[in-house]
């Protein structure tokens, strides 16, 4: 799973050896540090520069499944409210863009197709 929120952009999946827990991966420290305060979860922020992902911490299925629930969304316009000319700010904006363009794409080739 994929998740882009006001905290941060996480990549979550099952932990490889202990299915009772969500490995959740980051770019950046600071994403899952946020992450973690907005939500009352004591900070355990592994770092592994060697990694696809530079950041890594662990959570019990039940309380991933909670923050993931509770992430509050109190915006009408997502990219308004994580704009800050961040890093992170243009990487949200490229993958908006990527996946405009594959809709865009797609929709070009759909139309052709019925042609």
């Amino acid at each position: 799973m994929w998740l882009f929120c006001k905290s941060g952009f996480f990549s979550a999946v099952q932990h490889n050896s202990q299915p009772e827990l969500i490995h959740v991966r980051a770019r950046f420290a600071s994403d899952l540090e946020r992450l973690c305060q907005a939500h009352g979860v004591t900070t355990a922020v592994k770092h592994t520069p060697g990694h696809d992902y530079a950041y890594r911490m662990d959570f019990p299925r039940e309380v991933w499944a909670n923050i993931v629930k509770a992430e509050a969304i109190d915006y009408d316009n997502f990219k308004a409210a994580v704009h800050d000319n961040s890093a992170r700010d243009h990487a949200y904006m490229g993958c908006w863009l990527a996946l405009r363009n594959a809709q865009e794409k797609t929709a070009k080739d759909d139309l052709n197709k019925q042609a």
